[in-house]
């Protein structure tokens, strides 16, 4: 077995995931069933060269559970911290493609007309189409064969984590690029309290595939031969404010696990949300450390 990124076969094993909890948690969450999707227990490693963390055998999504998922107000948040911050990199005359657009939310916040955006979900384009947005149904690699070296900024937000190559969807990202052009990814942030939340199913198959720190961020521009721009965090935003006071209180009170679903834990969890609406008044900004969303910026040489 190799990583999913850099190829090595150092790997460190982590945890085991059991198949039937995992299940649990996403029927309780979506109230359908994707046993289909997820054949055995799963695997969760550490690439000793890259620190990627991801998952194995590797389990991905398809439109069904994405569809699910986006019948949730949260899912595709149009207020975004990384839009606010990637847009302050793209000029009005940009060419710009966004991968993994979803219904286009982006697109309404940069100035150029010279968007385009990826997604393989067909409900998503349906919902840009309305708003007038350009959205193509097509993998980035496709995208690749017939747009090499064409845009000035490529973009994904919150993408990178769902894809099941990682190596084959970043080397085509920077084909499509033209030399300086831009890449910007934004992916949850293994430095954050995400690396210690418990039972957070979204951050773990079909959902996400692998996990990203700043130093496997950095390591892309070794990969792919990338000049590194900026690494930016966002705070902890307000909806996420409990979320971090709770997985706080639970990781001094047990040991962070993947998926616990025992007696003892779902009283912690309980005892924690309660304590977490009782504090967060009193946790100043200053208190709070790095948020949800890590990004990266990229030139490509």
């Amino acid at each position: 077995m190799e990583c999913l990124l850099c190829g090595s076969s150092d790997l460190t094993f982590l945890e085991e995931i059991k198949k039937k909890d995992l299940l649990i948690l996403y029927k309780k969450l979506t109230g359908e069933d994707f046993s289909y999707l997820i054949n055995d227990d799963l695997k969760y490693y550490l690439c000793n060269n890259c620190k990627l963390k991801f998952y194995f055998p590797v389990v991905s999504g398809d439109e069904k559970f994405y569809n699910c998922l986006q019948k949730f107000d949260w899912y595709y948040l149009s207020d975004k911290y990384e839009f606010d911050y990637a847009k302050k990199f793209i000029k009005k005359e940009d060419y710009v493609l966004e991968i993994g657009a979803g219904r286009g939310l982006f697109a309404k916040k940069i100035s150029t007309n010279k968007y385009i955006g990826l997604d393989t979900s067909k409900k998503a384009q349906e919902l840009a189409s309305k708003e007038g947005i350009k959205i193509e149904n097509e993998t980035i690699e496709e995208h690749a064969k017939q747009k090499s070296d064409f845009y000035d900024v490529v973009c994904c937000f919150q993408v990178l984590e769902h894809v099941p190559n990682p190596k084959s969807f970043l080397a085509a990202s920077i084909k499509v690029l033209k030399k300086d052009g831009l890449l910007i990814i934004s992916v949850p942030s293994e430095d954050s309290f995400l690396k210690y939340a418990t039972n957070n199913i979204l951050n773990m198959p079909p959902h996400h595939v692998t996990r990203w720190s700043n130093i496997t961020l950095e390591y892309l521009s070794t990969i792919f031969n990338l000049d590194i721009v900026e690494i930016c965090h966002e705070y902890v935003s307000e909806i996420h404010k409990k979320w971090y006071i709770s997985t706080l209180i639970q990781s001094l009170l047990l040991t962070p696990k993947l998926l616990d679903l025992t007696i003892k834990r779902k009283l912690i969890s309980k005892f924690s949300l309660f304590l977490s609406n009782i504090l967060i008044g009193r946790f100043k900004k200053e208190f709070f450390p790095n948020g949800h969303t890590v990004i990266g910026v990229f030139k490509k040489k």
